[in-house]
């Protein structure tokens, strides 16, 4: 099974590429947030992929985990605080997203695994079978902290956004909805995974950032410039740049 994790990389891939070649072109901090959240996402299911095919060691479940249960969802939030707030608090949640990945990568290197991973041959392992109690405390507060502020934050979006007339608005709901979607549907799967789900870990991520792709997708389409534009933001709102961007 381990094709729906390599599946899951490569779309997750080719969905950090499409962001960090929006941030070249446009220089907009959030998609490079973003951007960088989908390279951990592919660096999981890689990493996922790889263990269920060739066999895990330490260093693959360490890296499966750090980048699929604890830094992966405070950078995706962290895209979403740079869109919603003023530049300066965005780069101070940056540093705040720093400080935490860097301690969590300190704490999942250097964790004790609690059993061998010599009998999960094609398999996800558990993270209550291997990893130590206060990491995965630690993941769980890392990830439910970020899935609140990104739900959120498109929820929030969304629903102003329909209330603005013109198509092109609805297109970015729509968006918005859908990234709102696929972040639920990740977090599921990796909740699973929790639990030693390997096969609805990986479905459920590949079609995760799958809906959230398409929904990054129609926001960055925005409204035409023929839309209505009485009822505009002022140039400093987020939707303006959420429009723009």
């Amino acid at each position: 099974m381990g094709i729906l994790p390599l599946a899951a990389a490569l779309v997750s891939a080719a969905f950090s590429i499409s962001l960090i070649r929006q941030f070249i072109e446009r220089h907009k901090p959030h998609q490079l947030a973003w951007g960088v959240a989908m390279a951990t996402f592919a660096a999981a299911s890689l990493s996922a992929s790889l263990g269920m095919m060739a066999g895990w060691n330490p260093a693959l479940f360490r890296s499966y985990y750090l980048f699929g249960a604890v830094v992966n969802v405070p950078i995706l939030a962290l895209g979403t605080l740079y869109l919603y707030l003023p530049r300066r608090l965005g780069h101070a949640a940056a540093m705040g997203v720093v400080a935490v990945s860097v301690a969590g990568a300190f704490a999942v290197f250097n964790a004790g695994l609690q059993t061998s991973l010599n009998g999960f041959a094609g398999a996800i392992p558990a993270g209550s079978e291997v990893m130590a109690p206060a990491v995965r405390a630690l993941s769980r507060y890392y990830s439910y902290a970020g899935f609140v502020i990104v739900v959120a934050g498109a929820v929030w979006s969304t629903l102003r956004l329909y209330r603005r007339p013109g198509i092109g608005f609805r297109r970015l709901a729509q968006g918005n909805a859908l990234i709102a979607l696929g972040t639920v549907v990740v977090a599921l799967g990796s909740a699973f995974a929790r639990h030693g789900r390997g096969t609805i870990f990986a479905v459920g991520l590949a079609t995760g950032v799958t809906v959230m792709f398409m929904g990054f997708l129609r926001t960055r389409t925005g409204p035409p410039a023929s839309e209505p534009k009485s009822g505009a933001e002022p140039a400093g709102d987020p939707l303006s740049r959420r429009a723009a961007g």
